[in-house]
């Protein structure tokens, strides 16, 4: 345990990972037994092997070590939210939560529902979960950082949306226009340009009675106009995501909390 802890100080990670594993093979019966499974984690966790690292915390909750259970289930949930897995992540989350909510981790746990819930976009379960948080935390240092954050919450509710149908309509009528409507005006100078010079080229050859030319440009044309209908759908998508990483990212620096 001295020399994984002597090695997770110092940043080696995978070398403490393997003098934890020392003990849960050789002293499988120690009561230490949870706490090297649950430092395991936390070495995949800070070395970025986050699949690892969510295996490692489910199996200290396996043990029902109550010294550790909290803390494993809780960043087994940041775990699964690293690696994009938000239902895994929010029952994890619970579990931590449930477990002790007097431990200091079910706060966390609760901070990380609110982070999870708004990766997903649901502004309302987000919303809940720091309601909740001032309900069973009002002590708490960081009430007033909730406070403040239900508040950016609100403005950005507010905050308007792109829809991706409409994006790709326009762009279909006016090439380009669907880009713009997502405010990506450089994309879309680029595809109303490209597009026009196709469209130019195509009447010019078939008023030039070269029909094979006007094929070749209307066949090369066309994908690239069909695919500029998906990018403008996709731009507004975009656009949606980093609204709800933005607030996401502002939420996290308020409440000091690294999701």
């Amino acid at each position: 345990m001295a020399l994984g802890d002597a090695f997770l100080a110092e940043g080696d990670y995978y070398r403490a990972v393997t003098e934890y594993k020392k003990l849960t093979i050789f002293f499988p019966d120690s009561h230490r037994f949870p706490e090297a499974l649950y430092k395991i984690g936390m070495a995949y966790y800070r070395g970025g092997d986050y699949g690892s690292a969510a295996k490692s915390f489910a199996k200290v909750r396996k043990t029902y070590a109550a010294s550790h259970f909290s803390d494993a289930a809780f960043y087994e949930g940041l775990s699964y939210g690293k690696l994009g897995q938000h239902a895994a992540a929010a029952v994890a989350f619970e579990r931590s939560r449930l477990f002790d909510e007097k431990h200091p981790a079910a706060a966390n746990a609760q901070l990380g529902l609110s982070l999870n819930a708004l990766e997903q976009d649901d502004f309302l379960a987000c919303r809940d979960e720091l309601e909740g948080f001032l309900v069973n935390y009002p002590e708490d240092e960081r009430a007033p950082a909730v406070k403040e954050s239900l508040i950016r919450l609100d403005e950005y509710a507010a905050m308007p949306r792109k829809s991706p149908p409409l994006a790709g309509t326009l762009s279909a009528i006016r090439p380009g226009s669907g880009q713009v409507y997502s405010e990506r005006y450089k994309d879309g100078a680029m595809a109303f340009l490209v597009n026009a010079l196709f469209i130019a080229g195509t009447i010019a050859a078939m008023d030039d009675e070269n029909y094979a030319l006007a094929a070749i440009a209307g066949g090369v044309g066309l994908p690239f106009y069909i695919g500029k209908l998906y990018g403008a759908a996709n731009s507004a998508i975009k656009w949606n995501l980093s609204l709800s990483n933005n607030m996401r990212d502002s939420l996290s620096i308020t409440l000091k909390f690294n999701y």
